[in-house]
């Protein structure tokens, strides 16, 4: 990412407990004072007003129209030359785990269901989110081919995806630059 200056406006939405230094750190269920709470998917900031936006492990949390709607808005925000940051589960590496992973007994072989894995725990948890509260429901999946075209549908000059590990999950890296 580019170098922090004094002029440079980084947005880091969707943040949850990720709140970074020198950025405006954003979401809907703010964590501490220093985040702002925002409901997207439309953004509360002005046209070309942002260097960086960031979304990691957000996109996935909005249906496929409001996903998109999201990518709009990020598009819109972003200064010409501005790039986004986005970071998704692979949608086909996520279900690929789930449907090749142990189908355990639910109910007398699962001690720890989020972070093992076999079908029911880390890979589920992948594809669907961890549900614990109304933010944390996964609504719609990204492939590579995917998250290309709809960074390119709503505007993005150019947009280069490339394959990461994080969550325990194999994850999209989306650079896309307007």
């Amino acid at each position: 990412m580019v170098q922090q200056s004094l002029d440079v406006v980084r947005l880091n939405l969707g943040c949850g407990s990720d709140v970074r230094a020198g950025w405006t750190n954003v979401d809907k269920f703010p964590a501490n004072d220093q985040v702002v709470q925002a409901d997207f998917p439309l953004l509360p900031f002005a046209d070309n007003s942002a260097d960086e936006i960031l979304l990691s492990h957000v996109l996935e949390h909005f249906g496929f129209k409001d996903g998109e709607t999201l990518c709009r808005e990020i598009h819109r925000v972003l200064k010409p030359g501005g790039m986004a940051y986005i970071e998704v589960p692979d949608i086909a590496w996520c279900a690929a785990q789930f449907l090749g992973a142990p189908e355990p007994n639910m109910y007398t072989e699962v001690t720890n269901e989020y972070h093992t894995n076999h079908r029911w725990g880390l890979f589920a948890m992948a594809l669907w989110g961890d549900q614990h509260n109304d933010g944390l429901y996964h609504k719609w999946g990204y492939t590579a081919h995917r998250m290309c075209y709809l960074l390119q549908h709503v505007g993005f000059a150019r947009a280069d995806v490339n394959y990461g590990f994080s969550h325990g999950v194999q994850v999209l890296c989306a650079n896309a630059y307007k």
